[in-house]
């Protein structure tokens, strides 16, 4: 049975809940109720705060976006940008293997809302996969160098050792070497039939179905690989702001600590976000990660010497912020799919390409 079918993907994606359920469990099973709730209502009325860093980080994305698709001959404003990227979060965070769903639904939508061919939407995807990675790269590795404190103290509490610091320092290679191949099939003599021996060359069925959107997109071709591959101003502009937005999920950590009671601490911040780096990336495959975003937040807040209630409520006002988000998402969607042109854009159509 391959990889790729459906009841493989959805076999893993319950070992991998029920894992994290145990965790969960194990974690927050002797949790002080009282003890929670007091530090969430220690938030008060700044606990809407929380929602700020999210706002600011899918901004700085849209402005990435902005910068590839213009580089790619497209320009759309910043404004028709920022809801399709609402709304394409929220199928990411809400469906299995969500950022499959998200990148199908923005070439859908900016298709629909702003003209933008499927084709160019596949370049995108990879244009945009390629500039993530190496952002991401540069995150981690400050962050395993700002963090290191913290990571040292985790790595003692949880292993007894300083592995796992040196560990987190070293996932840093593994956008890096992803960046740089994807980057490989826009430089030099860029073309169609390289991008398509890299998906082959690598499992991700992401970046296949990519590639394979890309080939049957008429208006999209060497040409637009060659342009956005020549495009190094705005390539390394928009690399900067998904480091941004990158960087936005430190700040908002470091925010929620602080409104529930914790110091205001962004290498510790900085510290736990790259720490959940290969967690986050097996948590894919479950809907927002569910179970493996809060066991890992508890893990290494708790080994970082916060308590276990604050990590709790950490948890939970995070978790409610994303609902929040998830809302707003949904229901962007829900007025694009209404809107005139993208009438057969709709949340659960999207959920089945």
């Amino acid at each position: 049975m391959r990889w790729g079918s459906r009841a493989v993907r959805s076999g893993f994606t319950a070992i991998v809940v029920v894992a994290a359920a145990a965790l969960l469990v194990r974690v927050f099973g002797s949790v002080d109720l009282k003890a929670t709730l007091g530090a969430l209502a220690h938030a008060g009325q700044l606990a809407p705060l929380a929602l700020a860093p999210f706002l600011l980080g899918v901004t700085l994305d849209a402005v990435g976006v902005g910068l590839v698709l213009r580089a790619l001959g497209h320009a759309v404003p910043l404004a028709r940008l920022l809801p399709i990227r609402i709304a394409t979060e929220a199928l990411h965070l809400t469906a299995p293997a969500g950022f499959v769903v998200a990148d199908t639904a923005a070439a859908t939508l900016l298709e629909a809302q702003c003209g933008v061919p499927l084709g160019s939407g596949a370049v995108l995807a990879v244009g945009r996969k390629w500039l993530v990675m190496r952002a991401h790269a540069v995150y981690i590795a400050l962050g395993a160098v700002c963090g290191s404190a913290a990571l040292m103290v985790a790595s003692r509490h949880l292993f007894g050792g300083p592995w796992f610091a040196g560990a987190v320092a070293a996932s840093a290679l593994l956008p890096l070497a992803l960046s740089m191949a994807l980057g490989a099939g826009f430089r030099g003599r860029p073309s169609l039939a390289r991008l398509q021996a890299l998906a082959r060359r690598f499992p991700w069925q992401a970046l296949r179905a990519r590639v394979t959107r890309l080939r049957a997109g008429a208006l999209a071709g060497d040409a637009q690989l060659a342009r956005l591959g020549a495009a190094r101003p705005a390539t390394w502009l928009a690399t900067a702001s998904f480091f941004g937005c990158w960087l936005c999920e430190s700040i908002e950590t470091a925010l929620i600590l602080w409104l529930i009671g914790a110091p205001l601490d962004l290498a510790l911040a900085m510290a736990v976000e790259v720490g959940l780096t290969l967690a986050r990336s097996v948590g894919n495959f479950a809907p927002a990660g569910i179970g493996i975003q809060e066991a890992g937040y508890a893990t290494l807040l708790t080994a970082t010497g916060l308590g276990v209630e604050t990590a709790a409520a950490f948890v939970l006002l995070k978790r409610a912020k994303e609902i929040v988000w998830i809302a707003i998402g949904y229901g962007l969607l829900a007025g694009m799919g209404r809107s005139e042109g993208a009438r057969e854009v709709t949340p659960g159509a999207l959920a089945k390409a």
